[in-house]
C-alpha cells in the first residue's frame, strides 16, 4: 500500500517527501526512498518538517509531501496546514495510523486522528489498513491521484490535504519481523502506463465574470500575492491609465509601479492622489495606510481574487469578484484616465523612493536601512519573516525578484525550515528574519539536507514590532510581556547546528557578506545588531522626509 501511495503521488506532481521517524509511519518512509524519482528529506521535528515541505511547495507552485508517525506527531503539522490554507499552498498530509481495533481502547501512541485538521483541509481520507485478500490498489491509487489534484485546486482552490493511512503490524516490508507476522499480498500495485495519474481529474476552467471597468475614471491597481499574470496586469493597467501600487509579494517590483507608497501616505492621502476606483488583487497585507488608500475611493473599491478568498479586512469593498486580474482588466472599455493623474503618482513616487534611499544612506544601522541594502544584493530569491522584516521589506524594496513570506495566517513559526525548502529549489536564497523568528524554529535545522541559504538576522534581542504599538504605551511589565529579551548569543547556535556565522553591523558589510556567502554553498547566518530605539526613529524619519516631499507636489 505504501508503495502505490507514494508512486501515486509522484505520478501527480509531488516532487519530494519530507519524513520525520517514526515505528507506525515505517513502510510510508521507506516506500519514499526507495522510489527512484522522489526526493526524501529526514527533518526531526514535526513541526518544523511541515513548514520544510511549505517553503518547497511555494517555491516550485508543486505540492510537497509531509509523512509523520501517530499520535501527537501529525498534530505538529497544524501550524504549517493552517498557512498552507490561507495562503493556498499545496501540501499533502500523510499521517501514519493505527488500524480500526486499536482505536479507542487506549492503545500506545494513538489518538483520534480523524478529520484532524477539520475545514483546514480540501480534502480527507481515512485509508483503512491493508488486508492480504482484499485488491486495494484501485482504492489507493484512486484517493491518493484525487488528493493531489484537490491540493493542487481541482475542487476549490489550491491548499493542504490529508490522508490517513491505518498500518497493522509488522510496519516493515517483511512477512515475519520478529515479533508479528503477515502474509504476503498476492495483488498488483502497478500504476497506469506510461507514468500517468490513475485519475485525469481536470483544473477548474476560469470563471468569466459580467463586470466592466470605466477606464477613463481616476482608478487604482493594488498588486498584492495572488495568482494571476503580473505582466498582462501592468499592461492593461497601463493603456488605461492606472498607477500600479505593487506588494513587495506582486512579483512586480523592478517594473513601472510605485513602490514608495508606505512612506508617500504616512500624513494620509494627498489630495491629488484621492482615487475614484481602487482594484485591489489578492492580499496586500495588513498594512492600514493601504486600507485608507482603498477607503479613500469615491466610486468603486473592487477586491479582487483568482481562486475566490473573501480579502476585505476593512469590509469596505464595494464589489468581491472572483475572477482572473488580467482578464479583468483587459475587457475594460474605451477611454483612458487623464494623463495627469498617472504623472502625479510616478513622480511623488520617483521623489520619495529617492529621497528615503538618500537618507537612508546616512542613518545608523536599522531594520530599514538593512531592507534598503538588499536592493544591492544579487539574491534571486528572498524569503522574509513575518514582523518587521516583512513590513521594512515592504516599504523599501525596489529591485526584481521573487519574494516569499507566511502571509497567510503571517506568524513566525516555520521560518527557518520554510527557507530552507524554499532554497532545496531555488538558487541564491536569501533569507532575512527577525531573532524571535530565528529563535522559534531553530529546530529546522535538524535535517539530512544542507541546502545553500544565507539568513540575515535583524537582532534586537525581541519583538521589536511591539514598539510601534499601543502596548509600547500603555501595557503593564511591557518589557517582559510583549518585548520578551531572550538574552540568546546567537553565535552559539550557530556553532551548535554547524552553520557558518558572521556579524555585519554596517549595511555596506550585509551587503559584503551576503554576496560573498550567497554563492559560496552551505547554511549561513549574519547576524546584524539592531537598537530598537534607533528602528523607531528611522521610520519616523522615512516618514517625515517622505511628507516634505508630497508637499512639494500638492496643490
Amino acid at each position: 500500500m505504501a508503495s502505490a501511495i507514494m508512486d501515486e503521488l509522484f505520478r501527480g506532481g509531488v516532487g519530494l517527501v519530507v519524513i520525520s521517524p517514526g515505528s507506525r509511519s515505517a513502510a510510508l518512509a521507506i516506500a519514499a526512498a526507495e522510489h527512484p524519482n522522489l526526493e526524501t528529506r529526514v527533518v526531526l521535528d514535526e513541526r518544523s518538517a511541515a513548514f520544510h515541505a511549505l517553503g518547497r511547495a511555494k517555491s516550485s507552485g508543486m505540492p510537497a509531501a509531509i509523512v509523520s508517525t501517530s499520535g501527537t506527531a501529525p498534530t505538529n503539522y497544524f501550524p504549517a496546514a493552517v498557512e498552507a490554507d490561507m495562503s493556498l499552498t499545496p501540501l499533502i498530509v500523510l499521517s501514519a495510523d493505527r488500524p480500526e481495533e486499536l482505536r479507542g481502547v487506549g492503545a500506545n501512541q494513538t489518538i483520534d486522528q480523524i478529520r484532524l485538521f477539520g475545514d483546514r483541509v480540501r480534502f480527507f481520507a481515512d485509508i483503512e489498513a491493508p488486508d492480504s485478500d482484499f485488491d486495494g490498489n484501485n482504492t489507493w491509487r484512486s484517493t491518493v491521484s484525487k488528493a493531489v489534484a484537490m491540493s493542487l485546486g481541482q475542487g476549490d482552490r489550491p491548499g493542504p490535504v490529508h490522508l490517513n493511512i491505518a498500518f497493522r503490524e509488522p510496519t516493515v516490508p517483511v512477512v515475519d519481523d520478529g515479533r508479528s507476522r503477515a502474509l504476503e499480498y498476492p495483488f498488483t500495485t502497478e500504476g497506469r502506463p506510461g507514468n500517468l495519474p490513475w485519475i485525469d481529474l481536470r483544473m477548474p476552467e476560469e470563471e468569466s465574470v459580467d463586470f466592466e471597468l470605466t477606464p477613463s475614471a481616476r482608478g487604482l491597481v493594488i498588486a498584492g500575492e495572488g495568482e494571476y499574470d503580473g505582466r498582462r496586469v501592468l499592461d492593461a493597467a497601463v493603456s488605461m491609465g492606472w498607477p500600479v501600487l505593487a506588494t513587495a509579494q506582486s512579483g512586480l517590483r523592478g517594473f513601472d509601479v510605485v513602490s514608495s507608497y508606505h512612506h508617500i501616505l504616512s500624513a494620509g492621502i494627498p489630495t491629488s492622489l484621492m482615487p475614484e476606483v481602487v482594484l485591489t488583487i489578492g492580499s496586500v497585507g495588513p498594512s492600514l495606510r493601504l486600507e485608507n488608500l482603498i477607503e479613500s475611493s469615491r466610486d468603486l473599491r473592487i477586491r479582487l481574487d483568482r481562486w475566490g478568498r473573501h480579502i476585505d479586512p476593512s469590509l469596505n469593498a464595494t464589489e468581491v469578484l472572483r475572477a482572473d486580474p488580467a482578464t479583468l482588466l483587459e475587457m475594460h472599455g474605451p477611454g483612458k484616465a487623464p494623463t495627469d493623474w498617472t504623472k502625479a503618482w510616478s513622480e511623488v513616487g520617483r521623489r520619495v523612493r529617492s529621497s528615503t534611499k538618500e537618507h537612508l544612506g546616512q542613518a545608523p544601522i536599522s531594520g530599514p536601512v538593512v531592507a534598503s541594502a538588499l536592493n544591492q544584493v544579487a539574491w534571486e530569491t528572498l524569503v522574509v519573516a513575518s514582523s518587521l522584516p516583512i513590513r521594512d521589506v515592504d516599504a523599501q524594496l525596489d529591485r526584481q525578484g521573487l519574494v516569499i513570506a507566511n502571509r497567510g495566517a503571517s506568524g513566525i513559526d516555520g521560518f527557518v525550515s520554510t527557507s530552507l525548502g524554499v532554497a532545496s529549489i531555488a538558487s541564491r536564497t536569501l533569507a532575512i528574519s527577525g531573532d524571535l523568528s530565528l529563535l522559534h524554529d531553530s529546530n529546522g535545522f535538524l535535517a539530512d539536507s544542507v541546502d545553500d541559504l544565507v539568513i540575515i538576522v535583524l537582532d534586537n534581542n525581541g519583538g521589536g514590532l511591539f514598539d510601534a504599538l499601543p502596548l509600547a504605551k500603555h501595557a503593564p511589565s511591557y518589557e517582559r510581556l510583549f518585548v520578551g529579551p531572550h538574552d540568546r548569543d546567537i553565535e552559539q547556535l550557530a556553532r551548535f547546528h554547524d552553520v557558518a556565522f558572521t556579524v555585519a553591523a554596517t549595511p555596506e558589510a550585509v551587503i559584503a557578506e551576503s554576496e560573498e556567502r550567497l554563492g559560496s554553498g552551505g547554511r549561513h547566518l549574519i547576524r546584524v545588531p539592531i537598537d530598537r530605539g534607533t528602528d523607531v526613529e528611522t521610520r519616523r524619519m522615512l516618514d517625515e522626509v517622505s511628507q516634505a516631499e508630497v508637499d512639494l507636489i500638492e496643490p
